[in-house]
């Protein structure tokens, strides 16, 4: 009785635990279930509530949503916001980064690509530009133009490094020598004065001008190159110069027989005044014309080049003398190009300078940061002979295309596309 009793018991304990591991696993199911509704529930209310329409989309938009109809695609609504986001394709475009301009960008082929295409007048003063002058045979001066006296002059084409000067308004990018020629040159007399901006071109045409870029002509630098880089300021400047009680722009009437020569030239000049009757007061014509003499007239080769006239001899004041400065510039860099050279330059620029009884003639020239001149001949039939070096300057088309290059210095300087 006993052995039947335990048995019993044994049998109700492991009922018990059969069907307590039954009720775990109902219960387990029955959270599952419940968490299961409560996620519908929930879910359904977020999106009644913020009126979200889906086509596979699902999004929460509220005020402070940064949600626009750009993002979207064009067609799909989400939050209430229906998209304009057109998509392109670009599958079949060709452009490449040389097509598109400078730090300009496209889309090619679904990438990203910024452009490089550059011109020259997309440049600034003072960029190294690659600039290739045809190869010149040397060029021989002869004393009957340049009136130096001696053997004839013979002057080297040389190897320079080519820099933006100025980007101008009429479709042009001007270039200059980063520095003056190492060889210089003799004027002198009377056909020094007749023929200096003559020869000055000529030289630097026959030694750096280029059958590339179009056909370029070089030429010699100027002072109207320079005063065009001035500001207003540095123009007033310069020609508040004074030279013996005769002001810049300003003329004088000598009288004695003595000191009325000059060169045959002068005689063609704006400014000039040969046996006029009356004092010569040309500054309004002058200064319209442009007082700084700096045309190209044919050389003048008869032995005797000066003349005197009968009664008087009036001349225009186009000569100055001033040291210049940075802040008598539109740009800085365009400061250093004309006076960073260590030897006095020429430039194609003749002048006249009067004095209480003569005048002198001669060509201007640069003088490390000074702007001046040096005479050749004078009033009172004297000569004078002065040498200085060149500097040549190129006028491009500011289309022409830029192939590579930063145009930092002469090594990386910008390559032109021919």
């Amino acid at each position: 009785r006993r052995r039947s009793e335990s048995e019993g018991k044994k049998g109700m304990i492991v009922k018990m635990k059969k069907i307590s591991k039954k009720q775990k696993i109902i219960g387990a199911i029955a959270i599952i279930v419940i968490a299961v509704i409560l996620a519908i529930v929930i879910t359904t209310n977020i999106v009644s509530n913020n009126n979200v329409e889906s086509e596979g989309y699902a999004a929460t938009a509220n005020a402070s949503s940064s949600l626009v109809a750009s993002y979207i695609k064009k067609g799909i609504t989400i939050g209430g916001i229906t998209g304009t986001l057109e998509t392109l394709d670009t599958s079949d475009a060709d452009a490449t980064p040389e097509d598109i301009l400078w730090g300009k960008t496209a889309y090619v082929k679904g990438e990203k690509i910024t452009g490089t295409y550059r011109t020259l007048g997309m440049l600034n003063v003072g960029d190294y530009v690659a600039y290739m002058p045809d190869s010149a045979s040397s060029y021989s001066l002869s004393s009957n133009y340049s009136g130096n006296n001696g053997n004839p002059q013979i002057i080297e084409q040389e190897n320079l490094n080519w820099r933006i000067l100025s980007v101008n308004t009429d479709g042009t990018v001007d270039l200059i020598s980063d520095a003056e020629t190492k060889q210089s040159i003799y004027f002198g007399a009377e056909k020094g004065y007749n023929n200096g901006v003559y020869i000055l071109n000529d030289i630097i045409a026959k030694l750096y001008s280029s059958s590339k870029y179009g056909g370029v002509t070089a030429r010699s630098l100027t002072i109207e190159d320079i005063e065009d880089g001035m500001t207003e300021e540095g123009r007033e400047y310069v020609h508040n110069y004074t030279s013996e009680g005769v002001m810049w722009g300003q003329t004088k009437t000598f009288t004695s027989s003595s000191y009325i020569y000059y060169p045959n030239l002068y005689a063609e000049e704006n400014g000039s005044g040969i046996d006029l009757a009356t004092t010569n007061d040309p500054y309004s014509e002058v200064k319209k014309d442009g007082i700084n003499q700096s045309d190209s007239s044919l050389p003048i080769t008869e032995s005797s080049a000066y003349a005197s006239a009968s009664k008087s001899l009036t001349v225009t004041q186009t000569y100055y003398s001033k040291t210049m400065n940075s802040s008598y510039y539109k740009d800085s860099t365009f400061f250093n190009l004309i006076h960073s050279g260590y030897n006095e330059y020429w430039l194609a620029s003749r002048y006249v300078k009067s004095y209480y009884g003569y005048a002198d003639f001669g060509i201007r020239k640069v003088n490390t940061i000074d702007l001046d001149g040096d005479y050749v001949f004078s009033s009172f039939r004297v000569s004078y002979y002065n040498d200085n070096c060149l500097r040549p300057v190129v006028s491009l088309k500011a289309n022409l295309r830029i192939k590579t290059g930063d145009g930092q210095s002469p090594s990386t300087a910008y390559q032109i596309a021919e």
